[in-house]
């Protein structure tokens, strides 16, 4: 059953936006009685009828609900944007298929890209949370590394910072990770600088090691969505 994205499941019925009635209708042929899966991205799911096949504003009827539960350990996936914009869109579709519940694009001082197109990022997640069938969006947002951090010190979470450093031989994979909020920090190419790795050692990051080989800042940041993923399966 193909799946769309929709808002306000919790109404009787609900009227796609422009572009997925268009993709319902259009695209996909689907007609008046046809049965169809819907999401919000924020855990919410349903089963409906298609009641009006309206390529504009297909509206459909809800059937039956369900709410999928949140993992236990939740990825929030501070990563610092690289250069090339393509990979940062990689990342961000399969973030979204493993399990991401935020995702913050951190601007620190060795970073070469400092802006992210977010509109494009969020159609991209959103095609990615449809493809897989999955019901959590990730919150996403651009932010400066120390505003980041401030914002972050009170939270009750888990922290991590990985970067390069021959004298750390902890691995992310060996940690315990605790229910709740997992923060996961990725520097840029070229890595956090002295400053910023000082100041996540004053707010008691715990430094972190991913693996035995040096990562691009892509590959960094979906090994530790695998890591946390892992995680949930095995409990």
């Amino acid at each position: 059953m193909f799946t769309f994205f929709a808002t306000d499941l919790e109404s009787e019925s609900v009227v796609l936006s422009v572009e997925e009635s268009r993709h319902c209708v259009r695209t996909l042929r689907k007609v008046a009685g046809d049965t169809i899966a819907l999401t919000d991205g924020q855990g919410r799911c349903a089963v409906g009828e298609i009641a009006v096949a309206d390529a504009s504003a297909c509206m459909v009827n809800v059937l039956e609900r369900h709410r999928t539960p949140p993992r236990r350990c939740r990825l929030h996936l501070a990563v610092a944007p690289t250069k090339n914009s393509d990979r940062m869109e990689w990342l961000v579709e399969k973030a979204v298929e493993i399990g991401c519940e935020k995702i913050s694009f951190i601007i620190c001082e060795h970073s070469e890209r400092r802006k992210q197109d977010l509109s494009r990022l969020q159609r991209i997640a959103v095609s990615a949370l449809k493809q897989s069938q999955t019901s959590v969006l990730p919150e996403m947002q651009v932010v400066g590394f120390k505003d980041f951090i401030e914002k972050n010190e009170t939270q009750e979470l888990a922290r991590y910072i990985a970067w390069c450093d021959d004298e750390n031989t902890a691995q992310l994979v060996d940690e315990p990770l605790p229910e709740g909020e997992v923060l996961l920090l990725i520097g840029p190419e070229g890595d956090f600088s002295k400053e910023e790795i000082d100041i996540c050692k004053s707010k008691k990051y715990k430094e972190i090691k991913l693996g035995s080989r040096r990562l691009r800042t892509e590959t960094a940041a979906l090994y530790g969505c695998f890591v946390v993923s892992a995680s949930n399966e095995k409990m």
